[in-house]
């Protein structure tokens, strides 16, 4: 840092009447001290210094007045920042602390000091507080409900996915209904999990399931049916979006009439490979070709393989096997041995294969399957390797991709031969999945001879519960309105894995009310007896890094972050068009916004980070995590459903309080301790007092957002009306939701 002292420079500057008072120091706007001519003189002078000797950091004194400001900050006008001027040599008196942590010779060496206590916002130096490190019981797990033994085993399989070999779950619970529209509760959202603009400009189809595969089942069979073979199609969806089950019902379990005729299917399941470039071949190849054996000839006579490998076997007659009596030990100990080498070479076994089966008038078509769980080299291997296939067994190859995946594949130059084949899967009707499994698993449990074949022995009075509960959550589901349906849809974004997997979450967790559902036999879920069993179902606590659900109020950059900005990027993707048709908007339109009004880039990158990861906003081209390769975004459903409902939620605000990150740390001491109470209280079982501290904390941390909120509206000049805060809208929820919550208490046993 350079610094001058005003009166030895020539150059003697006094900080105006108005920008006096009692404080010690404060934060200043550059623009507003450069108002001031001595000041800008000094300023200037400094800042030349500065750039000759490449210094960003600058101090002017006139000896009893310090002011502190950047010389030039990346991406930003270095006089629409704040400067920290100390009014008086009694600031080290008051404020000691502040000043050794700011000032001391370690703390701008090795700490950075000088870029926190000059960012463009003065909450920028203010340490965080996080409740839940100072909450001894924070880790404290939570009982799974009384049904939950019984119904794990069962919910594990019928709401997983589906066995390659079940073909009537198959039948009974696949959903080929794709492309839906989603209502739920305070909002009318279309969600179209189609194509993209990005997808459709590389020619990418999309595809609708007809029962016999759509586009690909059609492409497939004409391809087969005019021996053009030798293709690579690829199928796009999203994370958990069904490709895999997609392929495997056309393929084996509804197979189209004449595909199961003229075709020789072979499936190579990748998931639970690891991600070493050998193994992944071994088993590409090895799986290939025992799948292709379907007559089991490898495993048959000589005579039977050496027809099979009649070309080598010709070459070896002549060269390894001449003049060799063919009842000699000799030569039926070097035949024996030349067969196992050929068998041995799987490349070689696949095309001898091929040729069997196109003598039997069969095309072979090959499925390289999950691929997507790997980094995006390997993925790229396997995108070689299924065109290796294709090339060297003139087959058609088929590979599963996720669409986040396409983007970086596509730069390398290794999609360029699939110009015309790419198909996009979109994901089913998540209610419809829902409703299917629901009412096959109640099926089951129903009849006692199913029963017992499907589950082993369950005594009837279980089986009767159980079958009591899912009949009620079944009836959730044929409301567009319900709670439950319209939380796991949004929460999923078009995963229907994930949702399964927040629906099983569901069923077991001991927030769920299994004795009062079953005592009444009907009942109507409220969105807080939801949100808690999805967000927490084994813990007590709220803890981010082991939820699906993320904390939208989290503080993501500790130098200059806020608990709004994730709030703001969403609030300005859904304000950038009409209601109905949700388009994309640049990226860097969005960072510059963040950048000229808040000074936030890393906390916006951060949030925009977690926002991709989690689905409420997807980018283009379908990368799901935050790089300089996302182009441009938009919101989507599962976005919508927190910027109208779920931020504003009192048991939402309720279970991420402790886990958030505080500026004030009279607030977090109040929660920790408002925490600790309530702990006790459940472990005595006094339910409504419980409540009752609970509705009291979430009205606290309202108060403390709402002070922040305050706070950066006059720090960034927003200029909002009140209406438009979003502290305005918690708040009336907030006045609407606890008197509910607190009857809700009243009613339910302890």
């Amino acid at each position: 840092m350079l610094f001058i002292e005003a009166k030895k420079e020539g150059v003697y500057f006094e900080l105006p009447h108005a920008y006096t008072d009692h404080e010690t120091c404060c934060y200043i706007s550059i623009s507003k001290l450069l108002s001031d001519a001595n000041i800008k003189a000094a300023i200037n002078q400094v800042r030349t210094y500065c750039f000759d000797t490449g210094c960003e950091h600058a101090c002017i004194t006139n000896g009893h007045e310090w002011i502190f400001f950047k010389t030039f900050e990346k991406g930003k006008k270095w006089d629409k920042s704040n400067a920290f001027v100390i009014r008086s040599l009694h600031f080290f008196v008051a404020e000691p602390i502040r000043a050794y942590n700011s000032f001391s010779f370690t703390s701008i060496t090795e700490k950075l000091s000088l870029s926190s206590l000059l960012n463009a916002s003065p909450s920028s130096d203010r340490p965080i507080y996080f409740p839940k490190d100072k909450i001894n019981s924070y880790s404290h797990s939570i009982s799974a409900n009384k049904l939950a033994g019984t119904l794990r085993p069962i919910v594990n399989y019928y709401f997983g996915v589906i066995s390659d070999n079940d073909t009537e779950f198959m039948d009974k619970c696949y959903v080929s209904q794709r492309d839906y529209q989603q209502t739920s509760d305070g909002m009318r959202t279309i969600l179209h999990d189609s194509l993209t603009p990005y997808f459709a400009e590389y020619g990418v189809q999309q595809l609708d399931d007809t029962g016999k595969g759509g586009r690909i089942g059609g492409r497939i069979t004409k391809n087969l049916k005019h021996s053009r073979r030798n293709e690579v199609l690829v199928l796009f969806g999203g994370k958990g979006s069904g490709k895999s089950t997609f392929l495997k019902r056309l393929l084996f379990h509804k197979t189209p009439r004449w595909l199961h005729d003229h075709a020789v299917i072979a499936i190579v399941d990748l998931l639970n490979v690891p991600e070493d470039r050998k193994l992944i071949r071994t088993h590409i190849w090895t799986n290939l070709v025992n799948q292709l054996d379907k007559d089991g000839i490898l495993s048959d006579t000589r005579e039977r393989l050496i027809e099979l490998f009649k070309d080598r076997f010709k070459i070896a007659s002549n060269q390894e096997l001449f003049g060799l009596s063919h009842e000699s030990e000799r030569y039926n100990m070097k035949l024996n041995d030349l067969i196992s080498r050929w068998k041995a070479d799987h490349a070689y076994c696949a095309m001898c294969l091929i040729k069997y089966w196109e003598a039997k008038g069969c095309g072979a078509v090959i499925v390289v399957d999950n691929t997507d769980q790997y980094s995006s080299n390997i993925q790229d291997y396997c995108f070689s390797s299924a065109q290796e296939i294709s090339d060297m067994l003139k087959c058609m190859t088929i590979i599963s991709m996720r669409e986040e995946r396409f983007y970086n594949s596509k730069i390398h130059g290794l999609l360029d031969a699939f110009q015309n084949s790419g198909f996009h899967i979109s994901s089913p009707r998540p209610s419809e999945v829902f409703r299917k499994r629901l009412e096959y698993t109640i099926f089951l449990l129903e009849s006692p001879r199913r029963r017992g074949d499907r589950f082993g022995e369950i005594d009837s009075v279980h089986a009767a519960e159980c079958t009591k509960y899912l009949r009620i959550i079944l009836r959730e589901f044929g409301s567009e309105r319900s709670p439950l349906g319209s939380f796991l849809t949004a929460c999923a974004h078009g995963d229907t894995r994930l949702s399964l997997d927040l629906f099983r979450s569901f069923v077991l967790s001991g927030y769920t009310n299994v004795d009062e559902m079953l005592a009444s036999g009907h009942w109507v879920f409220q969105i807080h007896q939801v949100i808690k069993p999805v967000m927490i179902p084994t813990r007590y606590f709220y803890d981010e890094g082991f939820s699906n659900i993320p904390n939208i109020y989290q503080i993501r950059h500790a130098r200059n972050g806020s608990h709004y900005t994730a709030l703001r990027i969403l609030r300005r993707l859904a304000k950038s068009t009409n209601a109905v048709n949700y388009s994309y908007v640049p990226i860097s339109e969005l960072l510059s916004y963040f950048i000229e009004t808040f000074s936030m880039p890393d906390d916006f990158t951060a949030n925009v980070d977690v926002l991709l990861k989690h689905g409420f906003v997807e980018a283009s081209n379908r990368i799901d995590i935050y790089t300089e390769n996302v182009d441009a975004v938009k919101i989507t459903n599962y976005g919508l459903y927190m910027l109208k409902s779920l931020f504003s939620d009192m048991t939402y605000l309720d279970l991420v309080s402790t886990d958030c990150g505080l500026y004030s740390e009279l607030a977090a001491n109040s929660i920790i301790e408002d925490a600790r109470i309530e702990f006790g209280m459940f472990m005595r079982r006094e339910r409504l007092q419980r409540v009752k501290i609970r509705v009291e904390r979430v009205g606290n941390f309202i108060e403390y957002l709402a002070e922040e909120e305050s706070r950066e509206k006059q720090s960034y000049s927003l200029g909002m009306p009140e209406e438009d805060m979003f502290t305005y809208k918690i708040k009336r929820a907030y006045e609407f939701d606890k008197e509910r919550v607190l009857e809700s208490a009243r009613k339910q046993r302890h």
